[in-house]
């Protein structure tokens, strides 16, 4: 058993080239081998999303609080709410972040393939994509 301390784990800024906006990466759990676990809570101000990517394993979503936005490339924007969970196949092109007004955390769970790391990050989302309205 192991337990580790949240002090000893400091919040991140996330990376400008993959977001757009204020977003903030707390890590929960990397695995060690031979777990491929990975789990990060990512804290959005509103507007603030992903660039488009994909992960060669797959994604899981848990919504913990606020109000988001998601999209798979060629589908709708759809509205995130807190205790959705949204599950996104292998290799599948796709964006989440806030709505407009809206702070938005989530729970980002997927494995990391050896050698290859666990996402593979492309452009940002454009404006006009984003201030799409939601499907739902």
């Amino acid at each position: 058993m192991e337990i580790i301390r949240a002090a000893d784990r400091p919040t991140r800024t996330a990376p400008p080239d993959r977001f757009t906006g204020q977003v903030w990466q707390d890590e929960v759990v990397v695995g060690e081998a031979p777990s491929r676990m990975r789990a990060t809570s990512v804290s959005f101000a509103p507007g603030a999303r992903t660039a488009w990517h994909a992960h060669p394993l797959g994604q899981v979503l848990w919504v913990l609080s606020g109000i988001g936005r998601f999209q798979v490339e060629g589908g709708p924007v759809r509205a995130l709410y807190p205790g959705d969970t949204v599950r996104i196949p292998p290799d599948v092109r796709h964006w989440h972040g806030a709505a407009p007004d809206r702070l938005f955390v989530h729970l980002a769970m997927s494995e990391v393939e050896p050698g290859s790391g666990g996402t593979q990050w492309f452009e940002k989302v454009g404006d006009a994509d984003y201030a799409a309205a939601p499907a739902d």
